[in-house]
């Protein structure tokens, strides 16, 4: 799906003119290669494109961080819209589209400060890797500036059948927590997991269990924004749902165009955003150039901060109700009111 963002990206940038370089518009062409999924695979993919004018990342926060590695070695830029983990953002010659890793939960425990019925008492599910320890300090400390009592945090597999707590947050692995989901007795009044902000979470869990629970989400189509570089929301959509048509077969969780679709396109708009304010393709200088800039696109707000990771793009928090995904946080951007369980 992130490949496809990327191919619509440059062809909708072709069709719209392309970039002006030193008075001559440039139609951006794009080379696709298979990194294999490992870090030798990427790589050598790395090592073949490194004649090109402008580098995208890989899918995955792993491959991202060796990636941030090469451009290291190479004084290149790689425009991350696949790496999410904090450290990875903080790789000095990765410009990254996407919130961080410690903003997922974060955002969710914003969206419910104040309203959980009952209390705050928050039990964090948190896988044992990067991620995991990055979404649960962020949680912790949101949930701690919103006077919540984090009760414990322990790996998804220690989550007891019945959740003494009034918010249960999941940040494994997508198995760990759709393992979860499967066999949780009683529901506490809130229910957040990471992997609920793709349509494949309702396919795995069941509509039933899917019902209610919560989850960060960098993009979703029901986001109306006023973009003030690049297309419109409404554009990007029709052409990406063209793209992704054979995919978006209707399920559980709807014909819907998910988030990394959305974020890789990002990344190809703030790219050749950067190429037009510096009139060229000079690394340092699109660097620079992207480190300044501050702006909207149909992805959302983009702004890096003093430490490399991307501060000024909101999260938006979802709800599954009544089979579908719904916007329900921030406040500003909700569809729906936040739908919490009963009593159990």
């Amino acid at each position: 799906m992130a490949a496809a963002g990327l191919v619509q990206a440059v062809d909708d940038a072709r069709r719209a003119g392309g970039v002006t370089v030193d008075g001559r518009s440039l139609l951006p062409r794009l080379a696709l290669l298979d990194d294999g999924g490992t870090a030798k695979g990427l790589r050598h993919a790395l090592d073949l494109l490194s004649g090109a004018d402008l580098l995208v990342g890989p899918y995955g926060s792993g491959l991202a961080a060796e990636a941030g590695r090469w451009a290291a070695e190479q004084g290149r830029v790689v425009w991350n819209h696949g790496g999410s983990a904090d450290e990875v953002e903080m790789l000095p010659w990765l410009v990254s589209v996407a919130s961080p890793t410690s903003r997922y939960l974060a955002a969710v425990v914003d969206a419910l400060s104040g309203s959980v019925p009952g209390g705050g008492r928050v039990l964090i599910g948190a896988g044992t890797g990067s991620f995991g320890r990055a979404a649960a300090r962020g949680a912790t400390e949101s949930a701690a500036a919103a006077g919540m009592d984090v009760v414990g945090v322990v790996p998804p597999a220690e989550i007891p059948d019945t959740v003494d707590a009034d918010v249960l947050l999941l940040a494994g692995s997508f198995d760990e927590d759709v393992a979860v989901l499967r066999r949780l007795r009683s529901r506490p009044r809130a229910l957040a997991a990471v992997a609920g902000g793709l349509r494949e979470f309702a396919e795995a869990v069941g509509a039933r269990r899917a019902e209610g629970v919560l989850a960060p989400s960098q993009w979703e189509e029901g986001l109306r924004l006023r973009p003030d570089v690049g297309p419109r929301g409404v554009e990007v959509l029709r052409t990406l749902r063209f793209r992704l048509a054979p995919g978006l077969a209707p399920g559980s969780g709807g014909a819907h165009v998910e988030y990394p679709a959305a974020q890789a396109y990002a990344a190809v708009v703030i790219a050749l955003r950067c190429v037009a304010e510096t009139g060229g393709f000079d690394d340092e200088a699109l660097l620079a150039a992207a480190r300044a800039l501050r702006c909207t696109t149909f992805f959302g707000r983009f702004g890096l901060g003093p430490d490399g990771r991307q501060t000024d793009h909101a999260l938006v928090v979802v709800q599954w109700q009544n089979g579908a995904k719904c916007i329900v946080g921030p406040p500003g951007l909700a569809e729906q009111a936040v739908a919490f369980s009963s009593s159990e």
